[in-house]
C-alpha cells in the first residue's frame, strides 16, 4: 500500500512543481509538497494498484518512480502550453502595436514579460477558472490512473510526432489569436503609408504610432470575446490531449520490455549473413580483454630479461658514447634512425605477439568480416526514444552486472595479492639494484596471470551470453521468413504471372511458326504438331509447333490459313506430341512414318 501511495504522491508532485501557474515562483517547497500529501492521501484509495509489479530490486523500483515523475511533468507541460501559447500571442500583439521594447518584470513568475503578453496571460488564467479549468485538471489527473495505472505504462514510437503535432496546433492557435490585430495594423500602415505617398508633407513615422497603439487597442478590446472563446476551446482539448499522450507514453519497463513481439522463429542464414556484413556479430569484449592481457603477461615473462638488457645497453651506450660528440646535421640524422632502430628493437617484439594474439581472439569469435557499415553515420542513432529504450534493456542490466563483477573479482584478486605480498613489498629496499626488476617483474606476473584466467573465465561466460541474445535478437516472425523467402524465390504470384507470360510469348512464337510448317499432323480434334521439312539440308523434320485442346485447334486454323496440309495420324501424332519437344528433331524411329506422309504431301501439292 505504501509502494502505491509513493507512485501516485510522485506523478501528482511532479506535476506541481512543473505548473508554476498555480504555484508560482516564491512557494516553498515544503508548501508544494504538502499539498502534493493531501491530494495523494486523497486519491490513493480510489487508485488501482492490480497492475503494480512486485518489487524485486531497487532497479525496477527507481524504473517505476521516474515513470511516474515522466508522467506528472507531461501533465504539467501541456497545461503550461497553453498558457504559454497565449502569452506568446499577446507578445507578438506587442511587436504589432509598437509595445515590443516595454517590458515588465514579473516577480511571481521571476522574468521580464511584455505588457500585452502579461495581460493576455491574467486573461488566461481568468478563463482557466471562468470554466472550471482547475477541476478538468483534476480529472485528467485521476484519469491518468485508469489510462496509465500505477506500474505500467504502454510504449508507442509514434510519440515524438504527436507531441510535435501538438505544440505545433498550439503554436497555430497563438497565431490565430494575435492574427485580427496583426491583420488591421498592417492594414493601417498601408493606409498610412498611401497617405504618406499622396501628402509628403505628413510625418507617417510620428503619426502612425498612436495610431497604431489607439487601432491596436481598440481591435484587442473588441476581440476580447472571441479570444476568450478560443482560450475555452483549448482548454476543453486538454482532457483528448492527456488520453493520447499517456496512450503513447515515450516510456518502457524492463519487466514489460519485449520487442520481440512474435519473432519466435531461428534466424535464417540469409538473416545471420546480412546481420554478419553489418558488423551486428556475436562478440565478448571481455573475452578479447583477457586473451590480450594473458599475451601481455606471457610477453613479460618470455622477454622481459630481453628488454631489460637492451634498455640496459641502449642507456650505457648513450650516456657514454653520445655526450660530447659534435652536433651537426647528418649527425643528428643518424642518431635519429640510431633512436628510432633501438626503440623497435623493444617495440616489435612486445608489441606484434599481443597485436597478433587480439586480432585472432576477436577473429575466433566473428570470423573475418571486412564491412565499413558500423562507420556510416544513421540518424536513427540519434533518436532519443530508441537511446532511452537501451538504456533500461536487459542487455544494459547484465552489462551492468557484469561490469560491476568484473571490478569486483579484479579488486578482490588485487587486494588479495597486495595482503599476501604486503611483506615482500616492504622487503624490496633490502634488494639489490637489479634484483629489483626481477623480483617486480615476478610479481607483476603473478597478478597478470590470475587476472587474466578471471577475465579468461568471464570472457566465456559472457560470450556464450552475447551469442545467446544475438540470435535471441535477429529471431524473426513468420511472415518475416515467407518475406524472405519470397526476395530469395520471387512472389508466388509474380512467378506465376511471369510464367504465363512466358507461355504466351511462346505461343504467339509457335503460332508465327505454323504459315512456314511443311504439314500438321492430327488425331485429328485433340492433337495437332507442325513439321518444317527443308529439301536438300540434310537434316530430319523439325516439331516447329504442337499443342493439345485449343492450341490444337488454333494449329490447325493458322494451318488452314496459310494453306498448310493437315494429315490425320492419331499413333503418331501423339507420340510425337508426348516425345519430341519444340524446335527438336524427330528421333530415328519416327522416320518411316514420317517419310510416308511427307510422300503424300509431296504427291498433293502436285
Amino acid at each position: 500500500m505504501f509502494i502505491a501511495f509513493l507512485m501516485v504522491f510522485m506523478r501528482i508532485t511532479s506535476l506541481i512543481f512543473t505548473v508554476p501557474t498555480f504555484f508560482p515562483t516564491g512557494t516553498p517547497n515544503i508548501a508544494k509538497i504538502g499539498v502534493g500529501l493531501i491530494i495523494s492521501m486523497i486519491l490513493s484509495p480510489i487508485v488501482s494498484t492490480e497492475a503494480l509489479p512486485e518489487i524485486s530490486n531497487i532497479f525496477v523500483f527507481i524504473v517505476l518512480i521516474g515513470k511516474e515523475v515522466v508522467i506528472g511533468i507531461c501533465l504539467g507541460y501541456i497545461v503550461n502550453l497553453l498558457f504559454s501559447v497565449v502569452q506568446m500571442a499577446g507578445q507578438i500583439m506587442d511587436f504589432s502595436m509598437g509595445f515590443s521594447m516595454m517590458s515588465l518584470f514579473d516577480p511571481v513568475a521571476g522574468e521580464n514579460i511584455s505588457v500585452m503578453g502579461r495581460l493576455m496571460y491574467w486573461i488566461c488564467l481568468a478563463v482557466f477558472m471562468l470554466v472550471d479549468g482547475h477541476l478538468i485538471l483534476v480529472q485528467c489527473l485521476i484519469d491518468s490512473f485508469t489510462s496509465v495505472p500505477v506500474g505500467t505504462v504502454t510504449f508507442n514510437k509514434e510519440i515524438l510526432g504527436y507531441i510535435i503535432q501538438v505544440v505545433f496546433e498550439f503554436f497555430t492557435i497563438g497565431i490565430k489569436i494575435a492574427v485580427p490585430i496583426m491583420l488591421i495594423i498592417l492594414m493601417t500602415e498601408i493606409v498610412l503609408g498611401l497617405v504618406s505617398r499622396v501628402m509628403p508633407q505628413l510625418n507617417a513615422m510620428i503619426l502612425g504610432m498612436p495610431i497604431k497603439i489607439f487601432v491596436g487597442l481598440a481591435t484587442f478590446v473588441i476581440s476580447i470575446p472571441l479570444i476568450m472563446k478560443i482560450i475555452a476551446s483549448n482548454f476543453g482539448a486538454i482532457k483528448h490531449i492527456f488520453s493520447e499522450i499517456f496512450t503513447m507514453m515515450p516510456f518502457i519497463l524492463i519487466s514489460a520490455s519485449n520487442d520481440s513481439g512474435d519473432k519466435t522463429e531461428k534466424p535464417t542464414p540469409k538473416k545471420l549473413q546480412d546481420a554478419k556484413k553489418k558488423g551486428q556479430v556475436a562478440k565478448s569484449k571481455e573475452l578479447s580483454s583477457a586473451l590480450t592481457l594473458l599475451a601481455a603477461t606471457l610477453v613479460i615473462a618470455i622477454l622481459s630479461s630481453f628488454v631489460l638488457k637492451v634498455l640496459s645497453s641502449s642507456m650505457t651506450k648513450y650516456l657514454g658514447s653520445y655526450l660530447n660528440f659534435q652536433l651537426s646535421q647528418e649527425s643528428l640524422v643518424g642518431l635519429l634512425i640510431k633512436v628510432f632502430m633501438d626503440i623497435f628493437k623493444i617495440f616489435i617484439p612486445v608489441a606484434v605477439p599481443i597485436m597478433v594474439i587480439g586480432v585472432i581472439g576477436s577473429i575466433i569469435q566473428t570470423g573475418f568480416i571486412y564491412t565499413g557499415d558500423p562507420l556510416k553515420p544513421k540518424f536513427s542513432k540519434l533518436n532519443p526514444i530508441s537511446g532511452f529504450k537501451r538504456m533500461f534493456s536487459i542487455r544494459s542490466l547484465v552489462d551492468l552486472v557484469k561490469n560491476l563483477g568484473i571490478v569486483s573479482i579484479v579488486g578482490y584478486i588485487g587486494y588479495k595479492f597486495v595482503i599476501d605480498n604486503y611483506y615482500s613489498l616492504l622487503n624490496f629496499g633490502n634488494l639489490k639494484t637489479g634484483s629489483i626488476l626481477t623480483e617486480l617483474a615476478s610479481l607483476i606476473i603473478n597478478v597478470f596471470v590470475k587476472v587474466g584466467i578471471a577475465l579468461l573465465i568471464i570472457g566465456c561466460i559472457d560470450f556464450l551470453y552475447q551469442k545467446f541474445q544475438h540470435n535471441k535478437d535477429l529471431k524473426m516472425t513468420k511472415q518475416e521468413i515467407k518475406e524472405e523467402y519470397k526476395q530469395q524465390e520471387g512472389d508466388p504470384i509474380v512467378k506465376g504471372k511471369r510464367k504465363q507470360k512466358q507461355r504466351e510469348m511462346a505461343m504467339r512464337r509457335m503460332m508465327q511458326s505454323v504459315p512456314d510448317a511443311t504439314v500438321v499432323i492430327t488425331n485429328p480434334t485433340h492433337i495437332a504438331v507442325a513439321l518444317k521439312y527443308e529439301e536438300n539440308s540434310g537434316k530430319a523434320p523439325i516439331v516447329v509447333a504442337k499443342g493439345s485442346e485449343y492450341v490444337a485447334l488454333k494449329i490447325k486454323e493458322k494451318a488452314i490459313e496459310n494453306n498448310v496440309p493437315i494429315i490425320e495420324n492419331k499413333p503418331l501424332a501423339r507420340l510425337m506430341f508426348k516425345e519430341v519437344d519444340l524446335d527438336k528433331e524427330i528421333p530415328f524411329d519416327m522416320y518411316k512414318a514420317v517419310a510416308e506422309i511427307l510422300v503424300l504431301v509431296y504427291k498433293m501439292k502436285k
